[in-house]
């Protein structure tokens, strides 16, 4: 019978695709890499803009139910469920103001690493007292996306902050 793993995965896409069903990529993304770039960079557009907002529902919507993402100000990663449960405390973020540049764009198979510098110039209204918002702080951030169930979702995320931008 079939004995390696490209065989078996031909055979089973060609019996979907003669059931009238799409075949499952096993490599990922059918989209090309600039395609699947555009599409990851509005969704973290989209989830930055909703902080600004003090929402993050585009951020949990974006996140896979196997996130681990370590932002800079807690001491250890934190998980989907922990994120979920601070929906309610983002409206302490409405007002931030984050100016995202994409930095680099990977892709391979069904992982997609996405680098951006955020620069924020404006706390959230819950953050500091009027007066105090105004700021000029950098991160470098990374998030590694999964293409999952036919989306790429957010696997997981580093961000570090820094004096400002590198040249």
């Amino acid at each position: 019978m079939y004995t390696n793993k490209a065989s078996i995965l031909a055979v089973a896409a060609l019996s979907l695709s003669a059931c009238g069903q799409d075949p499952v990529i096993a490599h990922g993304s059918p989209n090309t890499k600039a395609q699947d770039a555009e599409l990851i960079w509005a969704k973290e557009l989209a989830i930055f803009s909703g902080r600004g907002q003090g929402d993050i529902t585009n951020y949990i919507n974006s996140a896979s139910d196997h996130y681990l993402g370590w932002p800079p100000v807690l001491a250890t990663p934190t998980t989907l469920d922990t994120l979920k449960a601070s929906a309610d405390r983002a409206v302490a973020l409405s007002g931030e103001v984050s100016n995202l540049t994409q930095k680099g764009f990977t892709r391979n198979g069904s992982t997609a690493l996405m680098y951006f510098l955020n620069h924020r110039t404006r706390l959230g209204d819950g953050m500091a007292a009027e007066g105090e918002r105004e700021v000029d702080q950098y991160y470098e951030n990374v998030h590694v996306w999964n293409y999952e169930d036919g989306q790429w979702l957010l696997i997981g995320g580093f961000a570090r902050t820094v004096d400002g931008p590198r040249e």
